[in-house]
């Protein structure tokens, strides 16, 4: 563990980023005696929100889904994300609000 000052810090703060990505750790002092450490923490796990459209077409290519499956994939898209999906075509076609 690399130590640096917390004036080091502040000037190179780009770099020591760069390096926390990279695995390093750091303990960072004021007026020389230490303050704390720095270290890379694990992202948060969460739902992942986007599917690039090229991975759904290989899911579904050899067997697309029937009405009464898209229905409920729908229903358990709207539970997980609390979002309206919906056919975008459909959704252009109407009239505008104003």
């Amino acid at each position: 563990m690399r130590t640096i000052s917390q004036r080091e810090l502040r000037n190179d703060s780009g770099k020591i980023l760069r390096e926390l990505r990279d695995g390093e750790e750091f303990e960072v002092t004021i007026n020389g005696e230490s303050f704390g450490i720095l270290k890379m923490t694990p992202p948060p796990a969460k739902p992942q929100r986007f599917v690039r459209a090229d991975t759904l077409r290989a899911l579904y290519a050899d067997a697309p889904l029937s009405a009464e499956q898209a229905d409920a994939w729908k229903r358990d898209v709207r539970e997980v994300f609390d979002d309206e999906v919906d056919d975008p075509y459909t959704r252009a076609s109407r009239p505008r609000e104003r």
